[in-house]
């Protein structure tokens, strides 16, 4: 199973064999996985007890655990203080589901082999798992003071730098769970139901902006293929295999949906032409059908792991999980961004994000400021927990926060999506009550770890005398702190919006007279977005466009300093044509007197010929004249079409 197995395999590199191997074969496909036997130092003297051991591992990798249960008994009766076969014993009743025994025979290992310290750190993590956190930190604790109670015992029973540091995270985390107070909200875990679950593996769930599709990745007999389920009438359809030719006789899994449902970026493993052991691959949606998918290529591949991709609301930021050179150890969390169809060089997310184990498994809310992780460095509740972590205005990450006990649970879950409002999250987890394996669970999310809702603005570029698409350069820009917050050379577009934030887009192309739009949402909106169609008009006489972003108070003719961007993109444009020459209309709603707003009109439209003037533009090329009312583009019988006959027009009077 691609996406479990890249989550879990360098995990399980440090459990004990036995238990290491038994996860593997509860779940074993695909993909990457990792298995290093690292037995245990300690010998028996007893060849028939060895031999019995020998047999027991066999079943045991076999998934034969009764058999194996029965071989590592007669084994422990041939040499009752075989702490090896107490070991194996142990991971067989985990394996078992068999609690009660598991820790007995942890217990005994310990018993008869009290001078090795790296099975403290395993039973504190057993019993840490099963949430037995007093008797977990005591052994634990324990765990470090073997090399000083026991000074001469032999270097090959003392744990590794490596695991001493896990300990100590170990204990951290055992402390934190000790005091964890379940979030006051509820969650209302719920599964997803037999539409989306069966009694195979469900997993790695994700969804477009609109939340009417759910794609997931089902392995059936350790085949997997992307499903999906569609929402009507508010309840989830049944689950059907994706169409077109995305899902092929090998795995595809660790999806992301990109917001407009257009692409699908995922991982694939082992392929002919492949880079590395995995690399990340995109499949576009043709009408219906999903295309074959695409290798990313370099320099989001290399010749190492790169896997689980999660892809940014605009489409222009990649997010994954590498194991490449150059990080902080294990798998880290590295981004890539999109430029003129180009993706740039991966950088690191950074100390902050990244530890020395493995941190993987990201999702990138729409609000491209939230991202939700799995990790195994920072503190947790046991394997690898989910955490969250924002992006500030300083562009550091903050310090990521567990999303606690409630979801971080001493089963496995992971592969997190929340929805576009930030209302509804939806997890993989192997947790008692499900319909079988791994199950898709919704929740309600809590209020302290909610992304920030966003809407959206969507549009099309086209050629306004042809009306065909054009690749233009498309800026989204926040006008009160006049950052870019978009920025790429398109055809169309998909970009996430905040509540509250007066934007300004514009899309340009040589050639063709600048598009100006203004967008203000005041609440996060799946059901009312903004979509655009840019009708860019070849620059040629009379050829009109307004200028959407030139903002004047109320019965003024001051220009509000938000509106300087858009005069900076006027007085480009004019740069870039030195044989144009303009005309500025000034235009009002109709209401006050026919003179008054002649004239409040024409002093608006000379206010922007005076700024251009002040940057230098020369005063010949340059008319202003106000129309007061006289022009209204739609009826003045609303608010909404008083505030659009408000404008400020510009016309090309010659072109050369």
């Amino acid at each position: 199973m691609a996406l479990y197995l890249n989550l879990k395999d360098m995990y399980l590199e440090n459990r004990p064999f036995a238990y290491r191997f038994a996860q593997g074969v509860k779940y074993s496909v695909v993909f990457c996985i990792v298995f290093l036997c690292i037995t245990s130092p300690l010998g028996a003297q007893n060849t028939k007890a060895k031999k019995h051991l020998q047999t027991a591992n066999v079943q045991f990798q076999a998934a034969e655990f009764s058999k194996a249960s029965i071989s590592v008994k007669k084994a422990l009766h041939a040499d009752p203080t075989f702490a090896d076969a107490y070991s194996l014993q142990a991971s067989i009743y985990e394996a078992l589901h068999d609690t009660l025994n598991a820790s007995k025979s942890y217990r005994n290992c310990l018993r008869v082999a009290p001078e090795y310290q790296p099975m403290y750190f395993y039973y504190g993590e057993y019993l840490y798992r099963n949430k037995h956190f007093k008797e977990a930190l005591y052994t634990v604790q324990y765990f470090d003071s073997i090399p000083h109670l026991k000074s001469f015992i032999p270097s090959k029973h003392k744990a590794s730098t490596r695991l001493v540091d896990k300990a100590h995270r170990l204990s951290a985390s055992i402390e934190i769970a000790m005091e964890d107070v379940n979030i006051s909200e509820n969650l209302q875990i719920q599964n997803m139901g037999s539409r989306i679950n069966t009694a195979q593996n469900e997993y790695w769930p994700g969804m477009p902006f609109s939340g009417d599709r759910f794609v997931f990745t089902r392995m059936v007999d350790g085949q997997e293929d992307f499903y999906i389920s569609e929402r009507v009438g508010g309840v989830w359809g049944k689950a059907f295999a994706a169409s077109g030719t995305i899902n092929t006789a090998e795995n595809e899994g660790t999806l992301s949906v990109k917001a407009d449902g257009s692409a699908l970026y995922y991982s694939r493993c082992n392929q002919p032409g492949g880079l590395g052991s995995c690399d990340l691959y995109v499949s576009y949606l043709d009408g219906s059908a999903w295309q074959k998918g695409d290798n990313l290529g370099a320099p989001v591949n290399g010749s190492s792991w790169d896997c689980q991709p999660a892809i940014s609301g605009d489409g222009h930021t990649l997010v994954f999980a590498s194991a490449r050179k150059g990080g902080f150890g294990g798998k880290d969390l590295w981004m890539s961004k999109l430029t003129n169809g180009a993706w740039s060089n991966p950088e690191n997310l950074g100390s902050t994000i990244n530890t020395k184990d493995d941190d993987d498994a990201p999702f990138l809310h729409y609000d491209g400021r939230t991202l939700y992780f799995s990790s195994l460095g920072h503190t947790g509740f046991g394997g690898a927990d989910l955490h969250m972590s924002r992006l500030g205005m300083d562009n550091q990450w903050s310090i990521p926060e567990n999303l606690g006990s409630v979801l971080n649970t001493t089963a496995e879950e992971f592969g997190l999506y929340i929805d576009a409002v930030g209302k509804t999250g939806y997890f993989a987890s192997d947790r008692l009550g499900g319909n079988g394996g791994l199950d898709i669970y919704r929740f309600l999310v809590p209020e302290k770890f909610k992304p920030k809702a966003v809407t959206y603005v969507s549009g099309l570029l086209l050629n306004a005398k042809t009306k065909k698409t054009i690749i233009a350069l498309v800026r989204l820009i926040d006008l009160s702190t006049g950052k870019v917050v978009f920025e790429d050379s398109v055809q169309d577009f998909f970009i996430p919006l905040f509540p509250n934030v007066n934007y300004a887009l514009h899309a340009s192309a040589m050639g063709f007279l600048t598009q100006s739009f203004n967008f203000q949402p005041i609440e996060s909106s799946v059901e009312n977005p903004f979509k655009v169609v840019a009708k860019l008009s070849p620059i040629e006489p009379k050829q009109l466009v307004t200028l959407n972003n030139i903002f004047f108070d109320t019965d003024k003719f001051d220009i509000k300093s938000e509106s300087f961007i858009e005069l900076k993109m006027v007085e480009t444009l004019m740069r870039a044509n030195p044989l144009m020459a303009i005309e500025v209309l000034g235009h009002t709603d109709n209401q006050g007197s026919a003179e008054y707003n002649m004239r409040l009109s024409g002093l608006r439209a000379s206010a922007v010929i005076h700024y251009l003037k002040t940057q230098g533009i020369d005063q010949k090329r340059l008319t202003s004249k106000g129309y007061g009312d006289t022009q209204p583009v739609v009826s003045n019988d609303s608010d909404l079409g008083r505030s659009q006959n408000r404008r400020i027009e510009m016309r090309v009077v010659k072109i050369q």
